[in-house]
């Protein structure tokens, strides 16, 4: 037995080595996934606040083309307004009349 003691002693220093790396990396591998977790989390977080501010800037920038569109549509409308009021001024005669009337006293002041 005393030839063994020798390899039985080797044999347990291996084994609670082992045990000890074992227990260490497993100790050390949980602390490593609780702080990929935590960072994850943190990511998460970030492209959710990303998310909220491009949502948020669309939203203004569609408010402002929409203010734009109405802005442009009003001003259409009143050019449109004037053209129809002031062709169909035109198509009465009396309107006419003060018109040409209007283009001579202008002509003569000029000379």
């Amino acid at each position: 037995m005393e030839q063994y003691l020798p390899y039985i002693v080797t044999i347990l220093c291996s084994l609670i080595s082992g045990v000890a790396s074992y227990l260490a990396s497993r100790r050390q591998t949980k602390a490593d996934l609780e702080k990929l977790q935590k960072q994850h989390e943190l990511d998460i977080e970030k492209e959710r606040e990303m998310f909220a501010m491009q949502k948020e800037r669309m939203e203004l920038e569609h408010k402002h083309q929409l203010e734009l569109k109405q802005k442009e549509l009003e001003n259409q409308l009143g050019a449109n307004f004037t053209n129809t009021l002031l062709t169909e001024a035109m198509k009465m005669p009396e309107v006419r009349q003060q018109f040409a009337q209007g283009v001579r006293n202008g002509g003569k002041k000029h000379r």
